[in-house]
This record gives C-alpha cells, sequence and structure tokens, in this order.
C-alpha cells in the first residue's frame, strides 16, 4: 500500500500541532517517524487512522482519501499498534486476540478460527499462555500480545506508535525480526519511535519531526548503518 500525506496541517484549541506535513511512504518500505514527545509524532498517527478528522490537507492510501467511504475496504488491510498495546485487561490472552478475529474475519467457521489463533500464538512465542489473564503478563508479553491482534489478518499497511517503549532486548529482538519478515512480505510500515538502534535495522528512511514540522530525512541500509550516525543526525536536527 501507498501512502501519501500533502501539506497537512492540524489544529488542538486553537494551537498548530501538526504544519505543512508532506510525506510519502511507497509500498513495501519503512518509515520512522522521529523526534522528541509532543512533537506531532502522535498526531499525525492518528489522522492517518482516522481518529482525528479535523484537519486540512490530504491522507491518501493507495490514491484514496481516507476520509472517503471507498477507504472503508482499504482499512480491513490496515493494522495499528498503539505505544499502550490496547489490549483488554479482564479478558484472557486468547480472548484478546479472538476479539479482534471475530471483527476481521466474521464470516470463519470455529475451526478456521481456532487453527488461526493457535498458529498466532506459536509464532509469538506465548503458546501454554492463550488462558492468562493479561495483568499478569510483562510489558514484553502484552506488546507480543498486541502484535499477535495484527496477525489476524494480513496487513498491508501497518502504523505502530512507540512499539520498542519498555520492551527488553529479547522483546526487541522479536519485535524487529517480526517487521522484518512484514516488509519482506511487501508490508508497508510507518512507526514512531526514540530507539535508534532497532529503527536502523528495519527502516529504509527516518524522518525527523519538531513542533510539528518535518525538519529533515535521512535515507537508512537496515544493515550497515553506523549506531552513532542516526544518533549524531538526531542531535543535529531535533536536539
Amino acid at each position: 500500500m501507498n501512502l501519501s500525506i500533502r501539506n497537512l496541517s492540524k489544529e488542538a484549541d486553537n494551537v498548530s500541532i501538526l504544519n505543512r506535513i508532506d510525506l510519502e511512504v511507497k509500498s513495501g518500505e519503512a518509515v520512522a517517524l522521529v523526534g522528541a514527545n509532543g512533537a506531532g509524532k502522535t498526531s499525525l498517527l492518528n489522522c492517518i487512522l482516522g481518529i482525528y478528522s479535523r484537519y486540512s490537507g490530504e491522507i491518501l492510501i493507495d490514491g484514496t482519501d481516507v476520509k472517503s467511504r471507498k477507504s472503508d475496504t482499504l482499512r480491513e488491510k490496515v493494522a495499528f499498534v498503539p505505544d499502550t498495546t490496547g489490549l483488554f485487561a479482564p479478558l484472557t490472552a486468547w480472548e484478546n486476540i479472538e476479539f479482534y478475529d471475530r471483527m476481521y474475519n466474521p464470516k470463519s467457521s470455529g475451526d478456521e478460527r481456532k487453527a488461526r489463533i493457535e498458529r498466532i500464538f506459536e509464532e509469538i512465542s506465548l503458546k501454554g499462555k492463550e488462558n492468562m489473564v493479561i495483568t499478569k503478563f510483562s510489558k514484553g508479553m502484552k506488546q507480543r500480545l498486541s502484535i499477535g491482534r495484527t496477525m489476524v489478518i494480513k496487513p498491508e499497511l501497518i502504523l505502530l506508535d512507540e512499539p520498542y517503549l519498555g520492551l527488553d532486548v529479547e522483546g526487541k529482538e522479536f519485535l524487529t525480526e517480526h517487521l522484518r519478515k512484514l516488509k519482506n512480505k511487501g508490508c508497508t510500515i510507518l512507526l514512531s519511535s526514540h530507539d535508534l538502534t532497532e529503527i536502523e535495522k528495519v527502516c529504509d528512511k527516518a524522518v525527523f519531526i519538531k513542533q510539528g514540522e518535518i525538519r529533515d530525512e535521512k535515507p537508512l541500509s537496515n544493515y550497515e548503518t553506523e549506531k552513532s550516525e542516526l544518533e549524531m543526525m538526531y542531535a543535529k536536527v531535533l536536539m
């Protein structure tokens, strides 16, 4: 899926939070939004998702405006991982996945749903934890479960808001490997993160945002970029 953002501006309480954002994310490309807290990264994601509908400018997914009714079928191919994981605390791990599976695959038979969810738990390395209430899960386990929700479909565009926040080394490795697999399958990725090291392992480009404006961008080579290079640019552009 191609994502095009053109001249996007957003205000809240007469204060500008996004100012003339222009951004192109090509199909199969992974792009990172980099900036301090309050820079506008989450607001930009909220506009793309339709959580914020009052803005000027255009947001197009495969050429279709996200405000158009025609975008409803496209949204079925878009997955989102929020920074709060967005899970339902009173439910078990299985029930959390099943809730989303029933939303996105309402016509599936019971056997099809069961097989799909079992496969997901295998892939997110939470087999044996299906019946645990998620209040007993660690941050990393919750993040894996949140990723598992996106697996009930085959997303063509995935948006992630600070997905590495609070993860241990094992959790970061799992998430990075999962994003690499999605990218290899042609999924378009847009994520916000402060974790510059992990960004460089996944993303093709880093876009630097400050005070609601794109200040600069940098191509990345995924594996070969020196860790300090992006950190140096972050300090130069945003600090």
